[in-house]
């Protein structure tokens, strides 16, 4: 079976690379190994015939699924390297090839629409993945295009518009809930949050036809389009970040897109909380106290702790809307979390050992890797205060991460499963990494993906 890519790319030169993959165990001296955290992925081998590019792989480690992608990633950063203009790639096994396809496709994507004469991919081919893959791809790259806007593109109300033109209809509803409506069901601290901002706070949220109440798991986004840090300011260093705070709004709504088109046997459902933190002569400020939707009064000690109180709001809706068996939220929460797992691992906080555990498979098996943190009394006691029954932030500078996670834990109803995943160190990467290219990475999507066929299994 044959590949086949071209450059995008017009060139006057004509560079050709032809990529065998080959069953057979190849243990010439010439072969390079390609490792992976310490663990041969494949055998490598460069030569030219006939002024032609070849590339032999062989000794394919074993048939995971990232694995096998990971080739797909390699033979895409050796076609940019040497400016390759045609390319084939030979292949008796067909799930291999569909895998080496699919890590090359993803790897090929750079949302790059606001550079003069640039394109979304530098290689085009007529190669067709199949159906779920197709809809998994598109629903990446889709997360990746929301998380690389700028705050002037997506914002609360262009968040929404263009979400909506992005699942299936047939088999999700979509329900917007804007400002008058959020006011009267009295989500106050999203509210507080947003109130700086001239842009107007919505909700958004997805549910599955199949249940609208007591559903399987319930997806929960944080959705700050642009976080300034509010009267709490952000220093202007890497502030232009900050246009991805709404990540994990991001996540949910490409869950959404991606299960409205493979129709899981599971129920669910998602909801996203969309604001802007900015600081102006309307916005709240430290020592402002805030009775939350669940009746909890939450005392404002600094601003830029903001994306814990909209998804306490929208946490507790809905819990109550939907009543599901599993809590799953994603928010690019704290700087804390990078400062202890860097950006090659998500913080994994969770109530039941059994989903931390799935997902931690699954972020192995898809390389979206999560940590599990702790959560524990001596950390959610930071959170006490004399005056008020709740702050916004622990005592002191140290874990930062699981004070934020302690407070969301505060709103999950009894008995109902939870897991938090702070993905502010995974959701964007200026030099990329083994899968993506530059910037944002699409992380979460694969991670679920893989974690609703293994936990939901049973």
């Amino acid at each position: 079976m044959n590949l086949k890519f071209n450059s995008l790319d017009n060139r006057n030169q004509s560079i050709k690379l032809a990529v065998n993959i080959s069953d057979k165990n190849l243990s010439h001296k010439k072969y390079q190994s390609f490792t992976y955290n310490n663990h041969e992925i494949f055998k490598y081998s460069f030569f030219i015939i006939n002024s032609k590019l070849n590339i032999s792989i062989s000794n394919i480690s074993d048939s995971k699924s990232f694995y096998e992608k990971l080739i797909g990633s390699f033979i895409y950063d050796q076609s940019t390297k040497y400016s390759v203009s045609d390319l084939a790639i030979n292949c008796d096994n067909k799930k291999l090839l569909e895998n080496i396809a699919f890590g090359f496709l993803q790897k090929n994507f750079i949302y790059s629409v606001h550079k003069k004469n640039s394109n979304l991919n530098n290689f085009k081919t007529n190669y067709k993945l199949t159906k779920n893959k197709i809809h998994l791809i598109n629903s990446i790259n889709y997360l990746k295009q929301l998380v690389s806007e700028p705050s002037n593109i997506i914002y609360t109300e262009t968040f929404v518009k263009i979400a909506q033109k992005n699942f299936n209809k047939k088999n999700v509803n979509v329900r917007i809930l804007k400002e008058d409506k959020i006011k009267k069901i009295g989500l106050n601290c999203l509210l507080s949050v947003s109130q700086g901002s001239a842009r107007k706070p919505r909700v958004m949220e997805f549910y599955n036809k199949k249940s609208q109440k007591n559903v399987d798991i319930l997806f929960v986004g944080k959705g700050v389009c642009f976080d300034s840090g509010g009267i709490s300011i952000k220093p202007s260093a890497g502030m232009e970040d900050m246009k991805w705070d709404m990540g994990g709004a991001a996540v949910t709504a490409a869950i959404m897109k991606y299960f409205s088109e493979i129709n899981p046997k599971i129920s669910y459902a998602g909801i996203v909380g969309l604001v802007e933190n900015m600081p102006s002569s309307t916005a709240y400020k430290p020592g402002d106290v805030i009775k939350s939707y669940k009746g909890i009064n939450v005392e404002v000690l600094n601003t830029d702790a903001e994306g814990r109180l909209v998804l306490a709001d929208i946490i507790t809706y809905g819990c109550e809307v939907y009543n599901p068996k599993i809590v799953i939220d994603f928010a690019t929460l704290t700087g804390a979390i990078v400062v202890a797992l860097g950006q090659h691992y998500a913080g994994l906080y969770s109530n039941d050992d059994s989903i931390a555990e799935k997902l931690y498979d699954s972020g192995i098996n898809t390389n979206e890797k999560v940590w599990r943190m702790p959560l524990h009394d001596d950390f959610d006691k930071e959170l006490n205060s004399p005056f008020v029954d709740l702050k916004n932030i622990g005592a002191g500078r140290y874990g930062g991460s699981i004070t934020a996670a302690q407070f969301l834990q505060r709103f999950i109803p009894p008995k109902t499963k939870w897991a938090h995943l702070d993905i502010a160190g995974t959701t964007w990467k200026n030099s990329g990494d083994s899968m993506n290219s530059k910037g944002a990475t699409g992380f979460g999507l694969t991670l679920i993906a893989d974690f609703i066929d293994t936990y939901f299994k049973k």
